[in-house]
């Protein structure tokens, strides 16, 4: 029996990247002719969080599980690189500028598993000092075959099997920096493509969106579309990517959909949302055209380049009394190879109970300083690869108090374009500001909730966190499930005490990536997949928020 989050992405994140790995790095090619042998390897991922000068060790195992057959291996390190279609694929050791391949020792560079046996291989991973961000490496066991005796014309090449573990290091530092921009997206028709016509349709159209990854530590991108006429009206909502979502540092992929029934002619928006973990998505909005054909995307290139800007710093945590004037400056920086015009606005900042961010004034509150902002500029034009500051002025109200916040959004288009490239792509900063001294750090749960989430689910466990108080909080929660046990029977006494409470089952969630501010709420769902035994249970969660003591709440429940 094992806990998994529903709906949370750092749950999500383990499971996806799992699915990737297998699908991509484990075979180069098959290789025994003689004789099969049937192999184990664990584990497909080392994810560490590593102090610079930490010394590290881990293991990977090979099991050999064949019977009769001896596997022989070579070891070493290698870097991993990402291809456009998100793939993973090996490079030289030392060749990545986010390399860690070079910080592994391993114990052993070649060995051989006996039939039946397993094989554990320590790795050493030292972290230079002075190192920061995210590292990626692998660790390989690359399968020696056997020499040919018997040489026939489908037999004068040997293959080799090669088995992967990739390697993850994140070294915290002040300037770790997490960074995803939307560059490009593409309308195409799949004419050009016989297997996707046979399956798809002649008339199904792929969505695609570029995005690169400009930080220095990899994400985890979900990426959705929602498709809209030229009136603007909402036609639908289109998962991008299809769950493959880990990015790394310095990689450009793109995550697309099909549309098998393809788009009747005519003028489109699309408008593209990728979440890659922290406050704020990246965002763009991009119109296209379908030709008369149906199967033909028009008129102009299939993709549209979008200019990647960013706004430095993302966020300010600021404190200062009832009265005060603000004032901060703003870098925007347009990394692009092409002139946009910049746009900014202040909006009230909030999160839905997900965690996610509100891009509109939905999320207008009491606790919003918004009206407070003015932006100096608010519209500049910013020449390819360049920089242009905008001042930001917070005046305070006299006799304000507690936590207010708001959304500063730059909207950037393209100073000029060519006909059917029309394009905007968002960015921006947050704004947490204290004013005065006088904080209330105070909240409550909700009672607890059990869904039948279907067989591929389980039962699902879930709680509502509120913020009462007059600041901004990050809640951590954990899950717990125990059953109650009662003691033997003994023959002519009869027990009638509650029993005790085994724990069975427990689940850190985590900090959540994103506050909940003063008024909101945030959801914590967990799903058990696997099944209980029949008996008496309590289900329980604990949230830590920062207040005088951690919120609590149970639940008992049957199991038949």
């Amino acid at each position: 029996m094992s806990p998994r989050m529903k709906h949370r992405r750092c749950r999500e994140r383990r499971w996806i990247l799992a699915l990737v790995m297998m699908a991509i790095v484990v075979l180069a090619n098959v290789g025994r002719a003689d004789a099969e042998v049937t192999l184990s390897f664990t584990p497909m991922l080392t994810e560490l969080t590593a102090a610079p000068g930490s010394v590290n060790r881990f293991e990977v195992v090979m099991e050999n599980n064949s019977k009769t057959e001896v596997a022989d291996f070579l070891i070493y390190t290698a870097d991993v690189e990402q291809k456009p279609n998100g793939e993973y694929r090996l490079i030289a050791a030392g060749q990545s500028p986010y390399s860690c391949s070079n910080w592994i020792k391993l114990s052993a560079d070649r060995a051989q598993v006996g039939p039946s046996e397993a094989l554990g291989v320590t790795a050493t991973l030292t972290v230079p000092r002075g190192a920061s961000g995210g590292r990626y490496g692998a660790i390989v066991f690359e399968m020696v075959p056997e020499e040919w005796k018997d040489r026939t014309a489908f037999a004068s090449t040997a293959f080799v099997q090669r088995f992967v573990s990739i390697v993850e290091v994140t070294v915290p530092a002040r300037n770790l920096r997490s960074q995803l921009d939307v560059t490009g997206f593409a309308a195409l028709a799949v004419t050009g493509n016989p297997s996707y016509v046979s399956k798809y349709g002649p008339n199904a159209v792929i969505l695609s969106a570029q995005i690169e990854n400009t930080g220095t530590v990899h994400v985890f991108a979900r990426g959705s579309l929602i498709l809209r006429d030229s009136s603007g009206k909402r036609l639908r909502e289109i998962p991008l990517g299809g769950g493959r979502g880990i990015v790394l540092p310095g990689a450009s992929i793109s995550i697309s959909s099909i549309l098998p029934s393809g788009l009747a002619p005519g003028n489109y928006m699309a408008d593209i949302s990728i979440r890659y973990g922290g406050t704020r998505p990246a965002n763009a909005k991009v119109s296209f055209r379908v030709g008369e054909s149906r199967a033909a995307v028009a008129e102009a290139l299939p993709i549209t380049p979008i200019a990647p800007f960013s706004v430095d710093p993302a966020d300010f945590d600021l404190s200062y009394p009832a009265g005060a004037t603000v004032a901060r400056s703003l870098i925007i920086e347009n990394r692009s190879d092409q002139a946009i015009r910049v746009e900014g606005r202040a909006m009230p900042l909030a999160f839905d109970e997900e965690g996610e961010l509100v891009l509109d004034e939905l999320g207008a509150s009491a606790a919003s300083c918004a009206q407070w902002i003015e932006l100096k500029p608010s519209v500049v034009e910013i020449r390819p690869r360049s920089r242009q500051v905008v001042r930001m002025m917070i005046s305070i109200p006299k006799e304000e108090s507690g936590g207010r916040y708001a959304n500063v959004v730059f909207t950037a288009t393209p100073v000029s374009a060519d006909k059917g490239q029309a394009w905007s792509g968002e960015s921006g900063t947050v704004v947490f500001l204290r004013v005065g001294k006088e904080f209330s750090t105070l909240g409550r749960l909700a009672p607890i909730t059990m869904e039948d989430g279907g067989p591929s689910v389980g039962t699902v466990f879930g709680t509502v966190f509120e913020n009462t108080g007059t600041i901004h909080v990050k809640p951590r929660a954990s899950m717990t499930i125990k059953k109650r046990v009662m003691p033997e029977s003994i023959p002519g006494i009869e027990y009638v005490g509650p029993g005790s409470l085994v724990e069975v089952s427990s689940l850190d969630l985590g900090e959540e990536e994103n506050v909940v501010l003063p008024g909101g709420k945030r959801i914590f769902n967990v799903a058990l997949s696997g099944g209980l035994e029949p008996g008496d249970y309590v289900v329980e969660f604990l949230v830590n928020y920062g207040g005088k003591a951690p919120l609590y709440v149970m639940r008992e429940f049957t199991v038949k």
